[in-house]
């Protein structure tokens, strides 16, 4: 499941990575136009247009209520956030990106381009002259970041508010949507990961830089990825034994975990006859944590491994 919000710069392609992107995961793209369609009843034709001309009109409160339209947009789209559990939600403008900015499960895109791409595109869009593009691209700069500091009182421009920002100068619409997925997918394994430790009182710790502890766990992870497997390194660890004050006393950390197989693993450089406190430790982390996939790699399993992938020049001995 992705929460995505998609902030772009008029004639970036934003618009069409947005939509590009709700067809890749099957859903659709929840943009002003939906919001104003769906999220406030019926609106007559003079609010409507009036919403649609100027930011400061969402102050205004909805008939017969104390509540403004901005108001009813952040709770709708918060809404949709937390429900969105078993599905994927794309956001188009709207101030997403600081409307959901605690959201762990939401990922912050923004789209951009050179100023000369920008009015190129608009010029063929609407065909008009470069003249033109430049002044339509000024105004719905002026618009959309006006929206913004009115509704939110932030600046969408800002980037350190983006996970992810795109110039879509040389990229296509389809490598961006690429980028998009790819980035959402890892995210989305991160944060499960999270919930995991959370729910299971376990113990997070992904972390953002690998170390590993010696060559064997660096050249495992070579193998890995020369079967193109996804891995992280030690995300976690499990508690075991603990003393009479409650204080962990017995603990182990996998050294890998493989998402698409659910599969945490542990590495032993020692033959199988001497890692007795190391099985023991894998029993309690199945007695204690019901349903964790768990198993130890022995020194004759690695090597054999190892073996079978240089004979078929999948290593070197200098790899």
């Amino acid at each position: 499941m992705a929460i995505i919000t998609i902030s772009r710069q008029n004639g970036s392609l934003g618009d069409e990575i947005a939509e590009a992107l709700a067809s890749r995961l099957g859903t659709i793209v929840i943009s002003r136009k939906y919001a104003l369609d769906n999220f406030f009843g019926e609106i007559n034709p003079g609010t409507l247009d009036r919403l649609n001309e100027s930011a400061k009109f969402f102050e205004m409160p909805l008939p017969g209520s104390n509540r403004t339209y901005s108001d009813i947009l952040v709770e709708r789209i918060r809404t949709l956030a937390s429900e969105s559990k078993d599905k994927d939600l794309v956001i188009l403008g709207m101030g997403g990106s600081v409307l959901l900015s605690g959201f762990p499960d939401a990922i912050h895109v923004r789209v951009t381009a050179s100023e000369a791409t920008r009015i190129n595109t608009i010029a063929k869009k609407y065909r008009i002259t470069n003249d033109e593009a430049t002044e339509v691209l000024d105004i719905g700069d002026r618009k959309h970041k006006r929206f913004v500091k009115t509704v939110y009182g932030k600046d969408i421009t800002s980037p350190e508010q983006f996970d992810l920002i795109l110039n879509t100068d040389r990229l296509s619409v389809d490598e961006c949507v690429d980028a998009i997925t790819e980035l959402a997918r890892k995210h989305d394994i991160r944060v499960r990961l999270s919930r995991s430790n959370e729910s299971s009182k376990t113990i997070d710790h992904q972390s953002r830089n690998i170390s590993f502890k010696n060559e064997t766990e660096e050249e495992f992870a070579r193998i890995l990825n020369l079967y193109n497997i996804e891995w992280l390194y030690e995300p976690k660890t499990f508690p075991v034994e603990w003393d009479a004050e409650g204080n962990v006393t017995m603990a182990i950390s996998p050294d890998f975990y493989l998402p698409r197989f659910n599969l945490y693993l542990e590495l032993t450089t020692m033959d199988q006859k001497y890692v007795t406190k190391k099985n023991k430790k894998m029993r309690l982390v199945k007695e204690l944590y019901p349903g964790t996939n768990i198993r130890i790699v022995y020194k004759k399993d690695f090597n054999e491994l190892v073996d079978r992938l240089k004979l078929f020049g999948g290593l070197t001995d200098n790899s």
